[in-house]
């Protein structure tokens, strides 16, 4: 398994989820599993964020939406 981060916005918020898993794809399933109603979703490997700051990325992340 992987470390990934699932970067997620939902009807409540947009948050930095860290999962374990296969691919890509299988990190968003899991995100998806516990809230259902993702209205916008981006994964990253964590090897490839190693001294990125993800809190600022999920900034600019949220802001590059329009």
């Amino acid at each position: 398994m992987t470390a990934f981060s699932v970067f997620f916005c939902d009807a409540e918020r947009c948050s930095i989820q860290p999962v374990r898993a296969m691919d890509p794809d299988h990190a968003i399933a899991q995100v998806r599993q516990q809230r259902p109603d993702l209205r916008r979703v981006a994964v990253v490997a964590d090897k490839l964020l190693e001294g990125v700051d993800r809190d600022q990325l999920l900034q600019e992340w949220i802001q590059a939406k329009g």
